[in-house]
């Protein structure tokens, strides 16, 4: 059974686009995110929302809607992101990280480069547990060392998940600059 991919755009330091539904934007109110998307499958400290269904977390400061998170990535089951044109979950690390950086125009904080980067002109970050490199790594050890077929053949499938970042998040005007 195919099931349909909810569309959705980042427009960075406004929200969000989720087709067929609707718009939300940072500033928007707890009620009326609810309103637009129904309840949330799960609360964390009432100020975090998870969207199972949409594939994303969302952070409230004061009531008001801050930050929008897809964290299901590199391969969303439930959802097709837009942002700038491009899909983010597969374009490629090296490439996203050049596009993100042409339309920042400004500082980036990569002080845990290779696995997350903060755009803070654009509000947006993205995240990976672990590069090619690390990976390759891995495997060059397991197979040193005389590991099952089986670890070495899964590390191999995270290898490739590894070429794309896992998640990205979205921010209202200065999110990341106090992170």
């Amino acid at each position: 059974m195919i099931t349909q991919m909810i569309k959705i755009v980042l427009k960075p330091l406004q929200g969000i686009l989720i087709e067929g539904i609707g718009e939300l934007t940072f500033g928007q109110s707890k009620a009326s995110v609810e309103n637009l998307l129904g309840k949330p499958s799960e609360y964390s400290n009432n100020v975090q929302s998870f969207y199972d269904n949409y594939e994303m977390r969302l952070d409230f400061d004061e009531k008001e809607l801050s930050f929008i998170e897809f964290i299901y990535g590199p391969y969303p089951e439930k959802t097709a992101l837009t942002l700038y044109g491009i899909n983010p979950f597969n374009i490629g690390a090296g490439p996203l990280i050049e596009l993100l950086s042409l339309k920042n125009n400004g500082e980036i904080d990569d002080s845990e480069a290779e696995y997350c980067y903060s755009f803070l002109n654009i509000s947006v970050g993205v995240w990976r547990d672990a590069t090619e490199k690390d990976l390759q790594e891995s495997i060059n050890e397991a197979k040193l060392i005389g590991k099952p077929q089986g670890t070495i053949d899964q590390l191999e499938i995270e290898l490739e998940s590894v070429k794309n970042f896992w998640t990205i998040g979205i921010g209202k005007i200065g999110y990341y600059d106090n992170l």
